[in-house]
Order: structure tokens, then sequence, then C-alpha cells
């Protein structure tokens, strides 16, 4: 093959542009730094660059979004110090103004001073940040609170801002003001008690509390302690009600003798035992029991047995402590001394001692004191002539009844267990509130409180009037509550003693007064707000009505709304660290991200001026050998 001029010539060119192109590539690295100016320099290097650049572009958005969370929470943070700084100083002037001392003027000026405090509170949960309302959920447009003398309603949402601060992480950076200012802290008369009371028709499964009566074992036993012979065993297994208890128990005990009966206490929430004294002692009865429990005073001690002449014999009585006692001391003691056939026992009608001498001829012995300071013989009734027989006076010992149990615990749970020595009465038996409770049987059958309360929630109201005749039973209170357009739900309380109202709708503050001079809901123990607003309101009123026991009411809830608002600040300071410690993260992943950029994109800069003077002279020299090749023809010379 035939190699021209022109081949040569065109080969030289070839040679030329790629060195020239060569030596322009490297002054491109050399001026910008990098080795890769193009993807053509290292298609795989390439890849690699464009997903580092990816991954550092993420997260710089993340740090973004990181810092603009940071600026939420640390205008959070600012808000809930003042929120919590306000409220105690409304406790500060709430617990000063339930003292007595201070009058309806200062008062007055104090509602005046919470009433400035509320509205801070108000400006606070309207606070803004970069034009966007903080508390109003996803309608950041919208004020999130309004409020009016009895209530405050939320008008933002439940929605949830969140930003994404690292892949697949997202963190929540928003407070909606319904959580932050209406959220209920407590149920209104979760605690309270309505003092339900005993009736004939109490089921006994209802009292103590719900607990009921042991009928498993259902005895107990009552017994006479001036005759511990005379016992009565109960029986009211087979019963269901008070009333079927107290016939059971009064059916058993005339049967047997006793002189004692159960009826319905009157303090309306018990039972009470009646006692009848009999006036019969026996050798069981206790002599501190005798004279109608004065005993012997100042103690039991001698008497003296004489005819005046031969006979004078002092009997000691002071170790005995019964009846029996003493008619043992006498009877030895007399026949220690020689006096046959007078002995000592308890008189036929069983309510004093006697003395007889049954000597065919009496000796006509008599009983006297030993002393003016020691009247043994008169306080036992047995003071004068013998004769054939000295029937003492009566004695008239104190009643006393125990009732104790035969296994189980029947008697204590109705509360009767134990010793009486008068009417007496038992133990509150704590019945339990059901629906079906009767008004009327309220405060210890005292009945419910006279009078209305008002359940105010945001905008809206419900007065409720406990004097209506259309309220028989507590059910009756509860559906009228219940039945309402309020967002309430009203039910018996947990522990069953008492009516409770809870919030059920997030987006309204709570609060019950009384309305008027009344005080129904406060004997009901409903009175008071379950939230930060409500409470705030409920202070002004109260501190405008001068009335010291409804600001006195309300002291522990104002420490339940700094507890909450510590807690949502406790809440922002977690979510600022977390941020905090995520952007740290971030940073070192951006590094790490950078310097493997830098690996793929930069030059050895050393390498590429060396590698760059190379070409040049390679360049340079390839000019000089086309320049010797290539000669000038004449079209060189043409125009």
């Amino acid at each position: 093959m035939r190699v021209t001029n022109s081949m040569v010539a065109n080969q030289v060119t070839f040679n030329m542009q790629r060195s020239l192109a060569r030596y322009l590539d490297l002054q491109s690295s050399v001026s910008s730094g990098r080795r890769i100016n193009k993807p053509s320099d290292d298609p795989l290097g390439t890849l690699r660059d464009l997903d580092y650049r990816t991954e550092l572009s993420k997260i710089e958005q993340y740090r973004k979004n990181i810092s603009q969370g940071s600026n939420w929470m640390s205008t959070y943070d600012s808000v809930l110090a003042d929120v919590k700084d306000l409220l105690s100083d409304a406790k500060e002037i709430a617990v000063a103004m339930a003292n007595e001392t201070y009058d309806e003027a200062a008062r007055e000026a104090a509602a005046d001073e919470v009433q400035s405090i509320f509205d801070q509170i108000m400006q606070l949960a309207n606070t803004q940040l970069d034009g966007r309302q903080m508390f109003s959920g996803f309608k950041t447009k919208i004020k999130p609170l309004e409020f009016s003398s009895q209530g405050v309603v939320y008008k933002g949402d439940s929605g949830t801002i969140e930003f994404e601060v690292e892949s697949s992480m997202r963190q929540r950076v928003n407070i909606n003001g319904a959580d932050a200012f209406l959220k209920s802290f407590s149920v209104l008369g979760e605690d309270a008690d309505l003092n339900v009371g005993v009736t004939l028709d109490t089921l006994l499964a209802d009292l103590n509390g719900g607990n009921g009566i042991d009928l498993g074992t259902g005895t107990f036993t009552v017994t006479d302690l001036n005759d511990l012979s005379n016992t009565s065993t109960i029986d009211i297994s087979g019963t269901t009600t008070v009333d079927e208890a107290i016939n059971a128990i009064n059916a058993q005990l005339a049967a047997d003798g006793l002189s004692m009966t159960v009826s319905l206490g009157d303090e309306g929430n018990n039972l009470k035992v009646d006692t009848t004294q009999n006036g019969l002692i026996s050798t069981d009865t206790v002599v501190n029991r005798l004279n109608n429990g004065l005993g012997v005073t100042p103690a039991l001690g001698d008497i003296r047995l004489t005819d005046g002449a031969g006979i004078n014999a002092v009997i000691d009585l002071s170790a005995a402590t019964t009846v029996g006692e003493i008619i043992s001391e006498f009877n030895a003691q007399a026949a220690a001394a020689g006096i046959a056939n007078v002995t000592m026992g308890i008189n036929a009608a069983g309510t004093g001692l006697e003395i007889a001498d049954t000597n065919g001829v009496p000796l006509g012995l008599s009983i006297e004191n030993i002393s003016t300071e020691d009247e043994t013989a008169s306080q036992l009734g047995i003071f004068g002539s013998v004769g054939s027989l000295l029937v003492g006076a009566d004695l008239n010992p104190e009643v006393s009844y125990e009732i104790t149990e035969i296994s189980g615990s029947t008697a204590s749970d109705l509360g009767l267990a134990g010793v009486y020595h008068h009417d007496t009465a038992g133990s509150d038996l704590d019945p339990l509130l059901t629906a079906d409770t009767l008004l009327t049987s309220l405060n210890n059958r005292i009945g419910a409180p006279s009078g209305e309360f008002v359940i105010w929630q945001g905008e809206r109201s419900l007065t409720v009037d406990l004097d209506d005749s259309a309220f028989t039973t507590v059910q009756d209170v509860l559906d009228f509550i219940n039945g309402s357009s309020l967002g309430v739900e009203a039910s018996i309380n947990d522990s069953g003693e008492g009516i409770q109202i809870r919030n059920a709708d997030s987006y309204r503050s709570l609060l019950i007064e009384d309305v008027g001079d009344g005080r129904a809901a406060r004997s009901m123990g409903l009175y008071g707000s379950s939230d930060m607003s409500g409470t705030m309101l409920a202070l002004v009123n109260a501190l405008e009505d001068n009335d010291a026991e409804g600001v006195g009411m309300l002291l522990e809830n104002f420490d339940n709304a700094v507890t909450q608002a510590l807690e949502k600040r406790a809440w922002v300071g977690s979510t600022a660290l977390r941020l905090e410690t995520t952007d740290s993260r971030l940073v070192d992943l951006s590094l790490s991200f950078t310097g493997l950029l830098a690996e793929v994109e930069d030059g050895d800069m050393t390498q590429l001026i060396t590698d760059l003077a190379t070409y040049e002279t390679n360049y340079q020299a390839a000019l000089r050998a086309a320049a010797s090749i290539i000669q000038p023809s004449l079209m060189n010379f043409l125009d």
C-alpha cells in the first residue's frame, strides 16, 4: 500500500490534536484541582461522585430541618417557661386569697390581677414563628384559642407537624393548644363521696363499698356478759337486704330472751344496737359493772359480820372481781371464822345478793361497813340485819353484751362486732352508690343537696337543678347530663361513692360552679375545673364572688397545671436534645462523605503539574514535527 503525503499529514494532525486534548484536560484539572471534570474522565468515579453528592445534599436539607425544629423548640421552651411562671403567680394569689382575713375589695382587686395573668397566658397561646401559629396544629393561620368569661375553645386541629431529620426518621416539632392549655389533669368528682345512707331496702351485697357481707358463714354470737350462759347464735345467711338481716337478728334475740335489738342507726349509714337493762346479775357479772357501771368505790374492800357480841368477823372481798368470787370469798371466810350455816348467794329475783342464816335459831347477825371510807357493804346492797334472810338491794348491773364471730367476718361486716354497754351506733357500712340509688338516701338519708349547679364547656353550658322532681335516682341525674349537648360523660366514680363528670371534648375547657349562693356542686364533690384554662376562669369567678372557700378548693389544680406545663417543657427539652444529637451525628456524616468525595474528585496536584509539563513538551514537539512534515502547498498562499 502506497503511503501518500496526505495520509502522513492526517496521521500527524490526529496525533497532534490528541496531544492537545490531553494537554487541555490536564490544564482543566490543574485549574480546578479536580481529577474528574466531566463524566468521561472516570465513568465509575462519576457514579460514586453523584452518590456522595446526593447524600451530602440530603444531609444539608436534614440540617436545615433540624435548625428549623430547634427554633420551634426554643420558642416553645420560652413560652412554656412563661406559662409556668404565670401559673405560679396565680397560685400565690389564690393561696393568699383563700385566707378569710381578706375582704371583698381585696379579692376584687385580686380577680383583676388573675384576669390579667389569664390574658397573658392566652397571648402566649397565640405565639407565632415565621408567621405560623405554633399551637394550632395544621391550621397555622388560625389563632388556636378563643375564650370568653366562662370557657375556652380550641380552634386548631390535632395535626402533627413533623420534620425529616434523618433518612426514614421524622421528628414531631409541634404542640397543639388543646394539649397544652385544655388537657384534663383530673376528673371532677373522681374522689367524691355522696355518703349513701343505709335503708331497709339496701342490699347486703352493696355494703362495704360493694364488698358485701360475709354470708358464706353468715353467723355470729351475742352474749350477755352479765350472764355468760345467756347467749344467742344469729344466722343471717339466707338474707339479702338490710331489712331481712335486721328481722333475722331481732327474731333470734327475742327467742333466746336477750334484751337487745338491732335497728337502723340514727347516723343514716349504719346499724344500731339497742340495749335494755334487765337488772339481772349472775356469778359472771363483773364487780365494775355493778351500780350502773360505777362498781364499788373507791374499791371493793372489807365487810363486817357481827352479832354485836362474840361474833365479829371481817370478810375481805378485795380480791374478788366477779359476783361469783364475792360469794365464794364470803362463804369461805365465814365458815373459816366458825360462823356455821350463814351463806351468801344471788337473791331469788336475780337482781342482787342475799345472806341466809339457816340455823334453827338465827344468830342475830348483821352486815356493817368497816368505816366511812370503806362502804363495801352498802354498795353491795347488803348493809343491815341478816335475821334469817337478808335480801340485798338491786345492784343494777350495767348492760353488757358482746357480739363475736363464730367464724368468718359476718358481725364485723355488719359493723356490729364488739362490746356494748348501752345503745351504740355500729360502724359506717359505706353502701355502694348504684344507678338505682335514690337521691333521698344520699348524705346518709338526708337526701341530695338542694339547689342548682352549672356545667360550662367552652361556649356551652347546662344547668342541673337537683330539686327537679324528675330526678328520683342517681341514674336520672346521669341521663340528664349525658343526654345534653355537652361533650361530657357523667358516671359513678371508680370508688362507687359519688358521681363524676369527665370532659370528653378535648377542644373545650370544663368548669362546674354553683348557681347563686347554693352549694349543690360542692356538696356533690363536682365544683371546680379539670384543666388549666378552666381553673383560671374558676379562680377569677371565685374571687369576684368573694368566695374564699371556692378559692381554696382550686389550689391543688394549680399544682397540677404547673406540673402539666413542666411535663410539656420536659418534652421540648428532650426533643431539642434529640435534634442537637442528630445534628452532631449529621455533621460527622457530612465530613465522612466530603472525604469520600474528595478521594474520588480531587487530583494529585504534584502529579498533575508534572504531567502537564510533560504533555506541554510533547505538544510543542508535536507542533514542530508537524511543521517540518507538513510542507506548505500552493493552497496555503491562496486567499
